[in-house]
């Protein structure tokens, strides 16, 4: 801030007249803005852009299954379903959002889930076994979006627990069960498996300035079953704060770069209503989005009948750099690229999907991690 002043003697009277400029910076509770002066260089103002808690570790329910006879751990994050999106939550303590969407899944981006209606008591979705899952990271047939299947003993059968695909269908085949498929599809991302688990972080001390890979896992815990994530924040459509986690990607690369599960299933999605659009910014006002520039912004918040956890990457590129400024919404977006000031561009070809559930603040906030305890 700079002062002059100008003073001077008018009728016998002291007259002081003060010109004072102030620069001030744009803002809102969302936006912490650095300006002034650094080892003697000026730093231009809105040429930074960082959130406050950007970054935080939050606490998410761990669920088990079996796949082909081995214990698989996954986390329920979205259903298709209203009533088991509510079930869900009830079940594990943690919000499962209502995706409606998903049930427009292609059938070849789909894995297969079966949960027992009835049998052996446990700690299933309706109180019996847990669920049967058809393959697990690395297998060809893998994704973490999955066709609910409802397994029903018949009655004068000996239910028994059942551990893979095999021995369900083995068990309908010779009249013990039925298996019923019922259109729903939930979003089940495997954490840990047999023989592998997500990548964890070494760095578990997450800041505002944490860098964005190389893994989004801190924590596994498979006795207090809970999995510790890092969730980045950014902005709705509407320019509302969410929160989101990474749970897998495709390509390859950037799911490596990422530290996530790459699969390549979700390529499947390209085309289809499922992958909604999430804009990242590929230059311009450094920040604490993906590539070290401003949050990105998604095309739906969780609560949206358009919400999907499955995102189509595009990147927003500035013409001119030095003439860039803050987007909060999709309307923003709009605008600039239809005045020319922006250019977007698919990611990877428009092959570039990642698996992004979203959560709004109360229950970040709420599951926020303690790492002290885990």
């Amino acid at each position: 801030m700079t002062k002059s002043y100008r003073q001077g003697k008018i009728s016998g009277s002291m007259a002081i007249a003060v010109s004072i400029l102030v620069s001030i910076i744009a803002t809102s509770s969302l936006l912490m803005m650095n300006h002034g002066k650094a080892l003697g260089q000026e730093t231009a103002l809105g040429s930074i852009f960082k959130l406050a808690r950007a970054s935080v570790p939050i606490d998410i329910p761990l669920a088990k299954a079996y796949e082909n006879g081995n214990e698989i751990f996954f986390i329920a994050t979205d259903a298709s379903d209203e009533k088991i999106a509510q079930q869900a939550t009830k079940l594990l303590g943690f919000k499962v959002n209502f995706s409606p969407l998903l049930s427009q899944t292609p059938e070849a981006a789909l894995s297969q889930a079966y949960a027992f209606t009835n049998g052996v008591p446990g700690k299933g979705p309706f109180g019996f076994q847990v669920p049967v899952l058809s393959a697990k990271p690395g297998d060809a047939g893998y994704s973490p979006l999955l066709k609910v299947n409802t397994v029903t003993w018949k009655d004068g059968s000996s239910p028994k627990e059942l551990k893979s695909v095999q021995e369900i269908m083995g068990a309908e085949k010779n009249g013990s069960l039925t298996v019923n498929k019922t259109g729903i599809v939930v979003n089940h991302p495997a954490i840990k498996w047999q023989g592998g688990q997500m990548k964890i972080r070494d760095d578990k001390n997450i800041t505002d300035d944490s860098k964005y890979g190389p893994a989004q896992v801190l924590n596994i815990n498979t006795d207090k079953m809970v999995v510790t994530m890092v969730a980045h924040r950014g902005f709705g459509p509407d320019g509302k704060t969410i929160y989101y986690i990474v749970a897998d990607a495709t390509p390859e690369m950037p799911a490596a770069m990422m530290g996530v599960t790459s699969v390549p299933f979700d390529e499947k999605l390209v085309g289809t209503p499922v992958a909604v659009d999430l804009f990242q910014f590929k230059n311009g006002i450094n920040g604490t989005g993906p590539m070290g520039f401003q949050a990105g912004i998604g095309a739906a918040n969780p609560t949206d009948k358009n919400y999907s956890p499955m995102w189509k990457i595009s990147f927003n590129e500035w013409k001119d750099p030095s003439k860039a400024r803050i987007l909060g919404t999709i309307d923003d977006i709009v605008a600039m690229k239809k005045s020319g000031i922006i250019t977007i561009t698919p990611a990877m070809g428009g092959k570039h999907v990642v698996n992004c559930p979203f959560f709004d603040q109360s229950t970040i906030f709420e599951h926020m991690s303690n790492m002290s305890k885990t």
